[in-house]
């Protein structure tokens, strides 16, 4: 073969090669984003040495900024017992954040990898940090001023060592420092699998192609993708709720990566009794605040409807008992904890399905219709009328029907809707269903009636709810004030307060409960609700949450 052959092969092969690349590259230009394929250099060449300097320049300014707050108070007279002025106020809030930036860079080695917690740098900016804002709040509680200039004296000398752990770094240092940084970037799987991710992600191509993969996916095999499983009829399913039925207990031993026990999955993380451990510190901490605590476990769908997932062969008549939940209840009624059971109730008025001619649950959708709801509201409204303190309400509401159309939550995961080819749009039409909003009545001293949509009552209210997606839909998206809380409130006769986080009861919705403690002022029951699956699947698992009043 001539070499002008070698060479016209070699420009082919190499424009095939960089030909993917460089259109993405061209493609993120165009859409005036930063090129994704450059990401690894940067990490690797530039982030070290810019995280370098950034610390660098907050330790320094942390510094000046804890040096003026000791010369300010050691200015002040031992006698002196005026309050702080704003200048402390604003010296002490930027030491804060600027402490809290340092922490967030040096926890961060990268976009992707973060640094173990127990790292001495961690460690030493994590007690400095604390020792800011004991000053801040002894500074706030107006304080002896000697132990305020003792404690600002101390945070002035850890600052100053602080900023000596992070020295300015010049054009040699930030080499060194990328060479040390390399086995974080090409060696690291914590970040070269984000990274492969994000670019799939960001790929022109798999964007292009992956919805006429899984159109066909769908056409040929009825294959829904990751996230949900087509069941019979038309009928959808979320893939971790069938998942969560379908796996063994908590605390069967099969759920733990032990080579000795016969283990079903070896990727589950070990959960045994985390869960109830973390319901009964919270009913603890609750119950020392004179606040009862009632669970409230929402059933998954494939748990009231297991015969209507694909392949099955369980009887109708099993409705709710296939669900490792029913020992769940009983482990937590054990333990002292009160629990109301909505599988049973479920499970009978999912008999009566042919007489209603409808379905508990939408069928393309995670969540209840307003059947279940209202039936969920009358188990838990049951429930407590029963404690001693409860106190019949006042309160008039009424109800209104009305139909709406809801673009169920697991055909719009499968991302097929949004693809159009032919009639592709239209496969998947928005699911119509009955809703009853609660209106609160209103009577003016002639008897006129005046009503208006249900609302909260947050200060007054001696109940809080705390929910997920199931406490929320129809309650503040469409139609609103149609949900299980507005129900309950109806059932009670008095309105009732709530904090909903979606898809994250578990945990989330009692971090946001811990932000706003004045929510549980004059509380007497807290109703935690949450959907089946998050005792295995719990967005951000199952943490300790401590509550201050």
């Amino acid at each position: 073969m001539k070499r002008e052959h070698y060479l016209l092969f070699l420009v082919f092969f190499l424009a095939i090669l960089f030909s993917v690349p460089l259109v993405q590259a061209f493609s993120e230009l165009r859409e005036k984003n930063a090129i994704q394929a450059l990401d690894l250099a940067t990490d690797a060449l530039i982030t070290p040495y810019k995280r370098s300097q950034k610390s660098h320049e907050l330790a320094r300014q942390l510094a000046r900024q804890a040096g003026k707050l000791d010369k300010t108070f050691g200015d002040r007279s031992p006698s002196d017992t005026s309050a702080i002025t704003d200048s402390i106020s604003q010296l002490l809030d930027s030491a804060i954040v600027a402490i809290g930036d340092l922490k967030k860079i040096a926890s961060a080695i990268n976009r992707y990898v973060s640094s173990d917690s127990s790292t001495e740098d961690l460690s030493v900016i994590s007690i400095c940090g604390r020792d800011l804002d004991t000053l801040g709040v002894l500074s706030r509680a107006q304080s002896p001023v000697a132990s305020l200039q003792r404690r600002a004296r101390k945070v002035a000398g850890e600052t100053k060592a602080l900023a000596g752990r992070y020295p300015a770094k010049n054009i040699l240092d930030g080499v060194w420092l990328s060479i040390l940084n390399l086995p974080n970037i090409f060696w690291d799987a914590r970040y070269l699998r984000p990274y492969e991710k994000e670019m799939e992600n960001a790929s022109l191509f798999a964007r292009g192609a992956r919805p006429v993969m899984h159109f066909l996916r769908y056409a040929l095999f009825r294959d829904l993708g990751e996230k949900a499983i087509a069941g019979k009829s038309t009928w959808f399913f979320y893939k971790p709720d069938v998942q969560y039925i379908s796996k063994p207990y908590i605390t069967d031993s099969r759920n733990f990566a032990d080579p000795s026990s016969n283990v079903v999955d070896p990727n589950l993380l070990r959960s045994n009794e985390e869960p109830i451990q973390k319901i009964l510190n919270f009913q603890k901490q609750l119950k020392d605040m004179n606040i009862d605590l009632l669970v409230v476990i929402a059933p998954g769908k494939p748990s009231i409807y297991p015969d209507m997932l694909a392949y099955s062969k369980i009887a109708a008549n099993s409705s709710g008992a296939v669900s490792p939940s029913l020992r769940f209840l009983a482990d937590l009624r054990e333990k002292g904890v009160d629990v109301v059971d909505l599988f049973g109730p479920f499970a009978s008025e999912r008999a009566n399905d042919a007489i209603v001619g409808d379905s508990l649950y939408l069928q393309k959708d995670t969540h209840w219709k307003a059947r279940a709801l209202r039936l969920a509201s009358h188990c838990v409204a049951e429930r407590i009328k029963q404690y001693p303190w409860f106190v019949p309400g006042t309160s008039e509401f009424a109800l209104d029907s009305l139909i709406v159309h809801r673009e169920g939550d697991i055909g719009v995961m499968t991302t097929l809707p949004a693809f159009k080819i032919g009639e592709l749009l239209h496969s998947f039409p928005p699911e119509p269903t009955k809703c009853y909003q609660v209106f609160s009545v209103k009577r003016d001293a002639t008897g006129i009636e005046s009503r208006h949509l249900y609302k909260d009552e947050f200060s007054s209210s001696r109940i809080l709810i705390l929910g997920d997606s199931f406490s929320r839909i129809y309650q503040t998206d469409e139609p609103r004030g149609a949900g299980w809380i507005a129900h309950l409130a109806y059932e009670l006769k008095q309105p009732v307060a709530s904090i909903v986080s979606d898809g994250g009861a578990s945990t989330l919705v009692r971090q946001s409960l811990a932000r706003r403690p004045s929510m549980l002022k004059g509380k007497k029951l807290v109703v935690w609700e949450f959907v089946e699956r998050d005792i295995r699947f719990g967005a951000e698992g199952w943490k300790d949450i401590e509550l201050k009043m």
